[in-house]
Parts: structure tokens; sequence; C-alpha cells
């Protein structure tokens, strides 16, 4: 199966509102700080600031050390991009949210778009770093 077939199954499960994992990591502690992520088709969002990259997005939430990462989807298309980030921060506890692109928390973040910068090596779909296989086979894991 592809990842956008797990995805979507993935997704069809999240559409009826919120899905924690928290049966695959333990509630977080009191004190840490949960991170807000805005997913988009082609990069992520945190703290007003743009991502387009998965492992740039580790490095940005990582030092934070949050006890929940919420993953808030905005619009179609961004089930690859979420799955990718539930995948990379699995061992947090994990929020997923699709909204409607009209919500008010996505209106309030079209606008902010990843600065264009030319890399040579950059090939493929943004957001860059996922690495598809690793994802369907964790989606694969967890869906029967």
């Amino acid at each position: 199966m592809s990842v956008h077939t797990d995805a979507g199954r993935m997704a069809a499960l999240v559409l009826g509102g919120t899905m924690a994992l928290a049966a695959l990591v333990p509630a977080p502690a009191a004190a840490a700080a949960d991170v807000i992520v805005t997913v988009f088709a082609e990069h992520y969002v945190i703290d007003g600031r743009a991502i387009d990259d998965l492992g740039a997005l580790e490095n940005a939430l990582r030092p934070a050390e949050p006890g929940a990462v919420r993953l808030y989807a905005c619009g179609g298309g961004t089930e690859r991009a979420q799955m990718a980030a539930a995948h990379r921060f699995r061992d947090r506890y994990l929020e997923l949210r699709v909204l409607d692109e009209s919500s008010p928390q996505c209106r309030a973040l079209q606008a902010v778009r990843p600065r264009a910068v030319l890399v040579a090596d950059r090939r493929g779909n943004r957001p860059y770093g996922i690495e598809d296989e690793a994802v369907a086979r964790w989606l694969n894991s967890m869906v029967p």
C-alpha cells in the first residue's frame, strides 16, 4: 500500500474530530508546555514561523521538550505532512486534528509561507525530510 492510502485511512479516523494517540505514549507531565504545529500541505507553522522541512521542524521543537505535540491540519492534501509529523514525534503525546481551512486558526496562518531558498539537492514534494516508507510501515502497524 502507498503512504497516501494508509494516511487516508488514518485521516478518516481523525476527520470526526480529535484523535489522541495516548495509548502509545503516557500522558504529558503537567509542567511541560504543549506545542501546536499547524500543518499545511507543503509546510508547517510553529510560533508564526513557516518550516518546509520535517528535520528543521524537529530541530525547532525538540529543545522545547513539549508535553504534547498538537498537529492541526488545515485544508486538503495535508495527510502526508500530518502523518509524517506524527511519525516523527511518536515518542510524545500526540493530538491530531483536521480543521476546516476556513477556521480562524487556519485563516490566520495561511499567509505564513516558508522563505524560498534555492538548494541544489532538494528534490521531491514539500515538506522535505519525510521518509514515506517509514511512515507507511508505522501506519500499517497501527491500523488493522
